[in-house]
């Protein structure tokens, strides 16, 4: 099959509806991480890049009709979207190329970035305010207004859904956007852009991308005074000093961080649904993802049994490069993440029972790429790095419990929060636990189970703000108070 974005080596920036190179000229590689080969070169920008392109959004904002344009917001986010889905198997076989994630997870991701486009484009024309009658004659209107500027920083796990959950709702709500994407992912975030440029729906400077390194661009997008908001995906590191950076010019941040979620499974849990969730939820893109359920509380007395099926289903992943249909995990994005992965799996072999894994894997034609084994480890002491930091890889740690009280204690007993989930068949106590969790986020008999529709966002230090539904948009405005006094008007 033809795949003219996968075979597009070479990108450019996209700023006021064209698409240009770098300033100086200079260029990064983006690579596959199951082969070492090359994906695309992408640009290498640099500060000044930067501030032209706050520069540009602020223009069009200030002079194209968008701000106060919803049904022109929603007809071109809808356009988009029929444009990504008409797209969408070339963009999941770029996505898995430059990600490495399985083609199936890739579909998957691009679909639900699709959701959340169309989502936001009917919301586009529900950003609503209020008014109230203070006297007979002095009214109050609160308006809901478009923030300005927004610069959104994507992070390279999910790079297409997490793109879409904070640009559709910032473009619903009427503001313009520069774009940083992922290092490791930018060819993909630039062929999404590419479709949106296609569709000849959004005025020029209404959406811009730069691509560059974080320290670089990253860094003028949230120091630049011309930015009105920051909307930051990524670890927990960076955001702190996202939020410590655009605290100087007292910008609006929205900031999902990391996570160190835990699954909770009691003595009655229907194990049959519950442990393909666990793997899934900690070997899904090779455990490469924010709600990943890296924590395994599991009543003592169903320890054992728990154990050992877990470990089976483990071993039987197929891991490999992900343009095999087969393939059921993929590699580790980088040899940083590999190197990460690898130093806390060292910690975890001192400090606790290495079930399964451990490694990198090397053999069957695995040799260039970033692989890494399934792992598993029993008994974790609640202070070891590995149950208490975001190793962000396929690393889970099983920890038991005596009662209710314990689980719940050991859960909450990280400085994340972001998301959480419960099994078992007594509702009163599956509701009871959910209701004491600090998570933003916690399912009941399901896990990783996230929509446009419904808000996610962390507790404690997994971020501030909340991303989708109503919530996810309204982050995107001011509020603005207008107030009429009658008695004036009247001759």
């Amino acid at each position: 099959m033809e795949n003219p974005l996968y075979k597009t080596t070479l990108w450019q920036n996209y700023l006021d509806g064209a698409w240009q190179q770098a300033s100086d000229g200079k260029s990064m590689e983006s690579l596959n991480p199951a082969t070492g080969e090359l994906v695309a070169q992408v640009p290498d920008s640099s500060k000044q890049d930067a501030r032209d392109a706050v520069m540009i959004a602020k223009k069009a904002f200030r002079s194209q009709d968008w701000a106060f344009a919803p049904e022109k917001r929603a007809q071109a986010l809808y356009a988009w979207g029929n444009r990504l889905e008409a797209a969408s198997e070339e963009l999941a076989q770029l996505l898995t190329a430059e990600s490495g994630k399985p083609i199936r997870e890739a579909r998957y991701e691009v679909g639900r970035a699709i959701s959340y486009l169309r989502y936001y484009a009917g919301a586009a024309r529900t950003v609503y305010g209020r008014s109230t009658a203070l006297s007979s004659d002095s009214y109050s209107i609160l308006a809901r207004e478009p923030v300005g500027v927004v610069a959104v920083i994507v992070p390279w796990n999910f790079p297409v859904t997490l793109l879409m959950r904070a640009l559709a709702p910032a473009l619903a709500a009427g503001n313009t956007t520069v774009i940083k994407p992922a290092e490791e992912t930018t060819a993909i975030t630039l062929a999404c852009i590419r479709e949106l440029h296609a569709t000849a729906a959004f005025p020029p400077g209404v959406v811009n991308v730069v691509s560059g390194f974080g320290h670089v661009v990253g860094r003028q997008l949230v120091e630049d005074p011309h930015t009105d908001m920051v909307s930051f995906t990524g670890g927990s590191d960076t955001g702190r000093e996202v939020m410590r950076v655009a605290s100087e010019t007292v910008k609006k941040v929205s900031l999902e961080l990391g996570g160190k979620s835990a699954n909770i499974i009691f003595d009655d849990a229907d194990l049959e649904r519950a442990l393909p969730f666990v793997i899934s939820g900690i070997f899904t893109n090779a455990g490469q993802l924010c709600t990943v359920g890296s924590r395994l509380l599991v009543q003592d007395t169903i320890q054992a049994r728990v154990i050992d099926e877990v470990k089976c289903r483990a071993e039987r992943l197929r891991v490999g490069n992900g343009r095999d249909e087969a393939t059921q995990m993929g590699p580790l994005v980088s040899e940083v993440q590999l190197q990460r992965v690898s130093g806390y799996v060292n910690i975890g072999k001192q400090e606790a029972q290495l079930i399964t894994g451990g490694n990198r894997l090397t053999a069957n034609g695995l040799e260039q790429g970033y692989f890494f084994a399934p792992t598993i480890f029993d008994n974790a002491p609640e202070s070891s790095p590995i149950v208490q930091e975001e190793i962000f890889g396929p690393v889970l740690a099983v920890q038991p419990f005596h009662d209710e009280e314990e689980a719940v204690a050991l859960a909450n007993g990280t400085r994340y929060g972001l998301a959480a989930a419960v099994w078992s068949k007594n509702i009163d106590r599956a509701l009871r636990a959910s209701r004491r969790l600090e998570a933003g986020t916690v399912w009941i008999n399901s896990y990783n189970k996230l929509a446009p529709e419904v808000e996610t966002g962390g507790y404690k230090e997994s971020g501030i703000g909340r991303a989708s539904g109503l919530e996810g948009l309204y982050d995107y405005t001011e509020i603005k108070h207008i107030y009429i006094e009658t008695e004036g008007l009247r001759e």
